[in-house]
């Protein structure tokens, strides 16, 4: 080798050199980097170490960057700035380990019944993590069962369904009338009770008084007003032949000598009484005979609760004429 050339090699080294010992010596330039986060309150590591809010001042080249929020999973990986740079950080929901559950066993008194946790239907023995639930259970004819738990361990639960009934209330305008349900007696007014959906015959009666019977549905609480109505008196009607005009040659069981009695065509008195026949009220005709003789009465009218007595007469009126010559 010449010795210009040893020269100029050996120049290039030196020059070499102090570029690369100046460039280690030259202060670097400060850069600003911005973090966007999509998680509010999330907090943001440089280079471990807490940035207020979302931006900081840092040198050029690669630097750590981590962002953490609860329920979220941390970001964590380095970052080049090369100049005034903003950042977008995208934070994932972290997932949520369930907490143990424990067995909630429920018993009902009646088979085929239904079981709700938190309105989802369950079979058998349901595994129910801590925390509070409402449990529900129903069955056909049967009043719901609800109630809310809270679950802290194995829950055991004793159900007694009651069977839907309805309020039946028998009231009267007759104090102490007696209530017959069914041909149950229940006692007297005013009665209630629950009973279970079906149809019923509800009789109220009172002495002296006409039966009141209605048959109803029970499918939602029910009052009865029974109104009693006072029971109409009998009427009677007797017959007075007077002794003058009984023929003292009648014999025993003689068809000539009974009188029958007719009221509005019908005959009264199968057996030849007189006394105390029954009467409706209301207007009636009546007719008396006997043998080939008979006797249209009168029409009468009758009055609810009286007795009457037709004591026959007879008026002999005698007109008298005068004979003609032939």
């Amino acid at each position: 080798m010449s010795r210009s050339l040893k020269v100029l090699t050996f120049a290039l080294f030196a020059l070499l050199a102090v570029g690369t010992t100046y460039a280690q010596f030259m202060p670097k330039r400060i850069w600003t980097l911005t973090v966007v986060v999509n998680v509010p309150g999330a907090v943001i590591y440089v280079d471990n170490q807490q940035v207020p809010g979302n931006q900081t001042k840092v040198t050029g080249g690669p630097h750590n960057l981590k962002v953490i929020a609860d329920g979220y999973l941390a970001f964590n990986r380095p970052v080049v700035v090369t100049g005034d740079q903003t950042f977008s950080v995208n934070l994932q929901p972290a997932p949520r380990l369930q907490p143990m559950g424990f067995p909630v066993s429920v018993n009902v008194n009646v088979p085929d019944a239904v079981v709700f946790v938190d309105g989802v239907q369950v079979q058998g023995t349901p595994i129910v993590v801590p925390g509070q639930h409402s449990i529900q259970v129903s069955a056909d004819g049967y009043q719901d069962y609800s109630v809310s738990v809270n679950v802290t361990g194995p829950i055991a639960l004793d159900v007694v369904l009651n069977p839907i009934s309805y309020q039946l209330t028998v009231n009267s305008n007759v104090p102490n009338a007696m209530v017959v349900v069914n041909d149950i007696a229940k006692g007297r007014v005013p009665y209630s009770e629950y009973l279970p959906p079906d149809t019923y015959t509800v009789r109220v009666s009172a002495r002296g008084f006409v039966d009141y019977v209605a048959t109803v549905s029970l499918d939602r609480p029910l009052v009865i007003d029974a109104s009693l109505q006072p029971v109409a008196l009998p009427s009677t009607i007797s017959f007075v032949v007077p002794q003058p005009f009984l023929d003292p040659d009648m014999r025993p069981g003689d068809p000539q000598s009974q009188v029958r009695i007719f009221i509005d065509g019908r005959l009264v008195n199968p057996r030849r009484e007189m006394d105390r026949i029954p009467i409706q009220p209301g207007r009636h005709r009546i007719r008396i005979a006997s043998g080939a003789f008979s006797v249209q009465l009168a029409d009468m009218d009758i009055m609810p609760g009286t007795s009457y007595v037709l004591e026959l007469g007879m008026d002999v009126k005698v007109r008298a004429m005068k004979a003609r010559a032939y």
